[in-house]
């Protein structure tokens, strides 16, 4: 194995002729020097300079060895600034994967600061369901994830959350509805109404079903099942029925939907990253704040 730091050493010991000169330029001590190239030679059993000419000269050995060190010492340096670079989080490829309404939401906002601040860093992204993003995050396919979760984080040391915002749950109205001129409403007030919600074997229907018996005392009428969120807005704004949802998946609201915030309910979901635990990566960290102040910002917006 060659020391990149001895063949450098060589390097300017042939290029300047002497051991002084390179002492010089490299900021060591002659001996120091020496002691290097005699290192060198030991270790590759050659004799590289012949010290008997002044200036000293490679010897046929040496002349073999300096026309190969160059592109390993480019090479060597090329490697040093590119991790230099991503150890300061100024270059790289990051893979983060987001859900549905954050994308449609936050998350651009969140994108668009990083890269502004980032602009060598690669953005892989992808659209992801929060149990798929955390798996891959714990596979390492993801440097960073954006779920949501119905109560706090699993306690799992492979991944490390951060909480970005809660997402209630408001009331969606078509525009012309009797009770869209209210600006209260409960969920009493519903109870005849026909929605639109998840299938009954979708993992989020017991929520909802367990809210309206709690805070309603009905057994709603799902007319229109979807498993698709995006698909409730154009339901609504049709006349067809009212809807709960997650305040995000209003954002931007339909012009034919009227929102009514409902008092006294638990959140809809939280929002949080999952990023891994055991991996230093500075890129990762930035993007985990510009998600922070993007939530903050969204959470503001919504409550205004």
């Amino acid at each position: 194995m060659l020391d990149l730091r001895r063949l450098r050493t060589l390097r300017e010991v042939l290029d300047r002729r002497s051991f002084s000169a390179a002492a010089s330029a490299l900021d060591y001590t002659q001996s120091s020097v020496s002691q290097q190239i005699a290192t060198l030679e030991r270790e590759l059993g050659v004799t590289l300079v012949d010290r008997t000419s002044r200036p000293v000269k490679p010897t046929a050995a040496g002349a073999a060895v300096l026309a190969r060190a160059d592109a390993l010492l480019v090479q060597s340096d090329a490697i040093e600034r590119e991790l230099a670079a991503l150890s300061r989080g100024e270059a790289g490829t990051l893979r983060m994967g987001g859900f549905f309404t954050a994308w449609a939401t936050f998350l651009p906002a969140a994108v668009a600061a990083f890269s502004r601040t980032h602009p060598h860093v690669a953005l892989e992204l992808h659209q992801l369901e929060p149990d798929p993003a955390v798996r891959g995050v714990r596979a390492g396919e993801l440097d960073l994830a954006v779920v949501y979760r119905a109560g706090p984080p699993d306690d799992d040391p492979a991944v490390q959350s951060t909480h970005l915002l809660d997402d209630p749950y408001v009331i969606a109205l078509p525009s012309r509805h009797p009770l869209a001129t209210r600006r209260e409403l409960v969920l009493a007030d519903l109870a005849d109404e026909r929605w639109v919600g998840p299938p009954s074997d979708h993992a989020h229907t017991q929520i909802l079903r367990d809210l309206y018996r709690e805070h309603g005392g009905f057994e709603p009428d799902v007319a229109y099942e979807t498993r698709d969120i995006a698909m409730a807005q154009p339901i609504v704004a049709a006349g067809l029925a009212v809807a709960l949802l997650p305040a995000l998946a209003l954002v931007p609201t339909h012009a034919g939907v009227v929102v009514r915030r409902l008092p006294s309910t638990p959140p809809a979901r939280s929002v949080w990253t999952v990023r891994p635990s055991h991996r230093r990566m500075p890129i990762a960290v930035a993007m985990n704040e510009a998600l922070a102040h993007a939530a903050r910002q969204q959470d503001r917006a919504s409550a205004a």
